[in-house]
């Protein structure tokens, strides 16, 4: 049934599994409170938001457990959290009509965009700032433009404008803030706001001024010269050169919880709402996505308590406990709490990994006989076992390749130095673009050349590109970094393919070189399990015999450095000293080993498909002086630790099934029943034939820690045995028969 979506997969070497357990449909996403991720520490501390002030001298963060036994499987899902007292099928909950629409899911049964605000709380904050009149139309404007019938052309509303500096700067903060952010976005325009729905956003063009972050005016002085952003000013903390107690250690350590927001806008709200310098800002070990509620350690240097808790403070929404839990539905969310001084800086890469907690709504498994409770206990807990006892294949997620899969390609482009390949990737028009605005340019710019004879008249074609990238400039989405460093660059040089694309910044130039990488990674332990097994080592595996990045407070996923690998001949398999886990596939790269057998010769028979030599990953450098590829490597197989599970039943599609840290600290309780024992679901089988009523629903909270960039999204299609392709999700249904809608 749903081949043609795990064909997808399989184009990038997603192709297998660990364990033959029998699989099932279900809904991931569908509230972005169905995916929790609470960061662990190298130390294996759990960041998890237990207050909003400081952390309590007697109570240290929660550890990661040591992993499961798997005799202790079958006892995970009666492991009771205390906001569930009762196992009884009673649905005593009122619906909120705050559901959350998924990304991966389209059925919302409300009118209204799921990240409508409250839009009386809206207009009260707008009054504070803005006569009645603007605050109304403002209001009207946003809300008109939320329900998902809105077919109208205007996409903003414009502002009269606004003389006093100081009121146009707060507008602008009003519309970052959590109150607006997840509905609005607020340029500036020949002087005059203009307040946008979030859902043009693409459409807004990328040279007019937004108001940046805690920075004054096009029109008035910078921040510099206005509010003080944590400079050297006598209430200062954030700077050595301020009075700061002796005996105080220099770090504040701090939990950011985050919904609906990803951590780079979030650091940079932090910054803006507790004045922090903005050139030292906030330290953090690793990126969190915005579409889930995320908490994680960061910290920042010399700052009082008070300054950093501000953050709370700022636009605070009265009985709001997070979670999708309120009638703002989407909205963006931010908290800051568990305070601590420490004499260590939170760094870059410092991650032992992330625990894991999902909600798998309208668990479905195609039975057609009469489901019982005990026949979803016994298929989920044979599903989660297996993904304790064996795993899942360490595959690079689908994300890694970028929305219209093609990341890859470009890598494949510079290696053979390719540049006019490259650009013409990342500019042409693709299938899956949402702006109307952009795919016009991405069209416009692919017809450049009609009627230029390109071979014979190089000045023609210089001129026809210059006019083209001019007229495109504006039109390409603020958040296409790639595609506006090469249009702005070949509005000037035209036809400097290779200047155009070392305009993009290092990181995401690399990232192209990264993805091909993953590519031939996946390849390759798609057919290493396909030939040698998810059990078993064999002659010519790759284990890793050392990693100093761990003991150095690394995450093992840094390079090369301190990672020394061995090649197994007939006399290690046979001694037993290494197992599965220790097996490890290369990141292609100059200085790495190969595997030996089949596999190593997989590499060499994908690469020459690609027409590519293990010797052009060494030039990289002549082609790109700031990049290099030595290579790495990465465990074949990942086996998660601490994985927990819980059954329940419910009758709301969209109610909540599990409690975020606001929620727990709130005492916001979890109605949902829970089916814990097999035992317990066999004796209420026999009093209850039937057992659930029609409307009931299952659902599955899973559980799990993984190790740094490890995909969560890899180990869920282990666990379902099915896509992790977005087109697939989005049709998958939140009540009634899950897969209804997909193409067999």
């Amino acid at each position: 049934m749903t081949e043609r979506y795990d064909e997808v997969e399989r184009r990038f070497g997603i192709a297998a599994y660990a364990s033959p357990h029998e699989g099932f449909a279900a809904v991931v996403k569908a509230r972005y409170s169905d995916f929790i991720v609470h960061e662990v520490d190298m130390n294996g501390n759990i960041a998890r938001l237990e207050n909003l002030q400081t952390q309590p001298n007697n109570n240290s963060s929660p550890k990661c457990n040591e992993q499961i036994s798997p005799s202790e499987i079958d006892t995970i899902g009666a492991k009771k959290r205390k906001h569930e007292e009762t196992i009884d099928l009673k649905f005593t909950c009122e619906s909120e009509n705050n559901d959350d629409k998924a990304t991966l899911n389209d059925n919302n049964p409300t009118n209204e965009d799921p990240s409508a605000a409250d839009w009386e709380n809206c207009l009260n904050e707008l009054k504070k700032v803005l006569e009645e009149d603007p605050s109304n139309d403002i209001v009207a404007f946003l809300k008109e433009s939320s329900a998902s019938s809105y077919e109208g052309d205007k996409k903003f509303h414009m502002l009269a404008a606004i003389p006093d500096k100081q009121k146009r700067r707060s507008v602008h903060q009003l519309m970052k803030s959590t109150i607006f952010s997840s509905v609005a976005l607020a340029d500036t325009r020949e002087g005059r706001i203009r307040v946008w729905h979030k859902k043009f956003e693409g459409d807004m063009p990328p040279d007019t001024f937004t108001g940046a972050r805690g920075g004054g005016d096009k029109s008035g002085s910078s921040s510099k010269n206005g509010v003080d952003r944590g400079g050297k000013g006598k209430n200062n903390k954030n700077n050595k050169g301020g009075s700061w107690p002796a005996d105080r250690p220099d770090f504040l350590r701090f939990v950011l919880y985050k919904e609906n927001i990803d951590t780079s806008t979030a650091a940079k709200d932090v910054v803006r709402m507790a004045r922090l310098n903005p050139k030292r800002g906030i330290s953090f070990a690793g990126m969190k996505d915005k579409r889930g509620v995320t908490s994680q350690f960061c910290s920042t240097y010399r700052i009082e308590k008070e300054q950093l808790l501000a953050v709370n403070k700022t636009h605070e929404m009265p009985g709001f406990s997070g979670g999708g839990n309120t009638s703002s539905k989407g909205a963006g969310v931010l908290r800051v709490g568990n305070l601590s001084y420490s004499s260590d800086e939170v760094r870059l890469g410092s991650l032992g990994g992330n625990r894991f907690d999902i909600v798998l709504r309208n668990v479905d498994f195609g039975y057609k006989g009469t489901l019982t409770k005990e026949i979803v206990r016994e298929k989920l807990g044979t599903a989660a076992k297996a993904l304790q006892d064996v795993g899942f294949i360490n595959y690079f997620g689908m994300q890694r390749f970028g929305k219209s899969n093609d990341t890859h390609e470009v890598g494949i482009a510079i290696l053979k130095g390719d540049f006019k390949s490259a650009v013409e990737i990342i500019m042409r028009e693709k299938n899956d673009e949402n702006s109307q605005r952009v795919a016009e340019a991405r069209k416009t710019w692919a017809n450049r050349f009609v009627g230029i004879d390109v071979k014979n008249n190089e000045n023609a074609a210089k001129d026809a590109e210059m006019k083209c990238a001019k007229s495109i400039q504006t039109d390409m989405g603020r958040f296409m970094v790639c595609e506006k460093s090469i249009v702005s660059t070949l509005a000037r040089k035209p036809r400097d393919y290779k200047r155009a694309f070392s305009s993009i910044a290092k990181n995401m130039r690399s990232m192209f070189l990264h993805a091909y990488q993953s590519y031939l990674w996946n390849k390759v332990a798609s057919h290493r399990i396909k030939t040698g097994g998810s059990s078993d080592v064999q002659v010519g595996d790759l284990v890793l015999i050392e990693d100093k990045s761990l003991k150095e407070g690394g995450g093992g996923t840094s390079g090369l450095k301190g990672k020394a690998v061995k090649v197994l001949d007939a006399e290690d398999v046979k001694g037993g000293k290494y197992s599965i886990s220790d097996v490890v596939l290369p990141l292609v790269g100059s200085k790495i080993i190969y595997p030996k057998g089949s596999s190593g010769e997989h590499y060499d028979e994908l690469l020459k498909k690609d027409d590519i030599s293990k010797a052009d990953f060494s030039k990289i450098g002549n082609i790109d002086k700031e990049i290099s590829l030595s290579g790495d490597y990465r465990k074949l197989m990942c086996k998660p630790s601490d994985v927990t599970f819980e059954i329940k039943a419910y009758q709301d599609p969209y109610q909540p099934l599990m409690q975020t840290d606001l929620m727990q600290m709130a005492g916001t309780e979890i109605t949902a029943a829970t089916i814990t024992e097999v035992d317990q679901a066999k004796e209420e089988s026999k009093r209850d034939p039937e057992n659930i009523n029609s409307t009931t629903l299952f659902g599955m909270v899973i559980g799990f820690t993984l190790p740094p960039s490890s995909y969560a999204t890899i180990a869920l299609r282990e666990l379902t045995k099915r896509p992790t392709a977005s087109d697939y999700q989005s049709k998958l249904e939140v009540s009634g028969k899950c897969e209804r809608n997909i193409e067999k």
